[in-house]
């Protein structure tokens, strides 16, 4: 029997096929939209179940408590979701102010910044009028409002600014200082989900403690509750671009050996390419760093398990 399909026999598209219509950077940005947008629907369906009227947990889950149930919840969730993107070399940034701090700590590459922070605010509005359509008029009422976080009476807009500024730069050169030790890289996921947690669970009730310019934008959009929205959208911006600040001008030391990691091309001659911590390396091919653009930093091989190819 030869090898020609059968009529009506179906096979499922090549990888390369997909490629022609969707490159892999295109498709790196689609799943940091979808991540995005699955952290806002989940994000807004918690506190649907938790601060609605008819919620089964608000009995079980009140005030302070309910802030801490979060706070762990979505710690665990980014969490993973960070292991998964370092892992398998893909989407995960879900954080406009981390894209923008990656890239000023010179481990991103600075025209994927633009399409990730789009990407990321799209999907969370997306996320969050998903979880409308799904869950109805409930996610709308005050108790809820879209999830959309607000400060509590007393709060300032300057304070709000400086919350989030602190937060963000806590957050931001903790990870600085762990892309510096290649030993330590394997603590970013569970760091960066501690610190949400904490400010879910510790800012949350008092300052709002989003942390996040997507997080709050998609919930202040559909709920139209903007009073404080250049504040979380600035704020951990700014503490971002501190962090990379702080880390640039402290230069702390790489451990002995310690290179830029990654796929890198010959440098022309006579040529340099520089990390952020000031040590000088074989220059690297923005092409070539990495399929999906996330950076190289954070993904040496490792040497207990083999070598996978790309996948999404």
């Amino acid at each position: 029997m030869d090898n020609h399909r059968l009529p009506g026999s179906h096979r499922k598209p090549s990888r390369a096929a997909i490629g022609r219509y969707l490159p892999p950077r295109g498709r790196t940005v689609l799943l940091e939209f979808l991540i995005t947008a699955g952290i806002l629907f989940l994000i807004v369906t918690s506190a649907r179940w938790i601060f609605a009227p008819d919620a089964p947990l608000g009995s079980v889950l009140r005030g302070q408590a309910a802030f801490v149930a979060m706070g762990l919840f979505f710690g665990v969730v980014n969490t993973a979701i960070i292991h998964y993107s370092m892992s398998r070399k893909t989407a995960g940034h879900m954080n406009p102010s981390v894209s923008i701090g990656l890239w000023m700590l010179r481990v991103f590459p600075g025209r994927d910044v633009l399409p990730f922070c789009v990407a990321q605010m799209t999907g969370a509005v997306a996320g969050t009028w998903l979880a409308g359509l799904v869950w109805g008029p409930t996610v709308g009422l005050p108790q809820v409002g879209y999830a959309a976080v607000a400060p509590s009476p007393g709060w300032g807009f300057w304070g709000v600014l400086a919350a989030e500024t602190v937060a963000q730069l806590v957050c931001m050169t903790i990870v600085a200082a762990l892309l510096i030790r290649p030993r330590w890289e394997w603590l970013i996921p569970g760091a960066v989900g501690l610190c949400i947690t904490g400010f879910i669970a510790v800012l949350g009730p008092v300052s709002g403690g989003s942390v996040n310019p997507a997080r709050q934008f998609g919930p202040a959009l559909m709920s139209g509750n903007t009073g404080f929205l250049v504040a979380y959208l600035v704020g951990p911006v700014l503490g971002a671009a501190l962090a990379a600040g702080l880390a640039a001008a402290l230069k702390l030391p790489a451990e002995p050996g310690a290179t830029a990691p990654g796929p890198t091309v010959p440098a022309p001659a006579g040529s340099e390419a520089w990390r952020g911590d000031g040590f000088a390396v074989t220059a690297i091919d923005p092409d070539a760093v990495c399929p999906d653009t996330i950076p190289p930093e954070m993904f040496r091989p490792d040497p207990h398990r083999p070598e996978e190819p790309y996948r999404i």
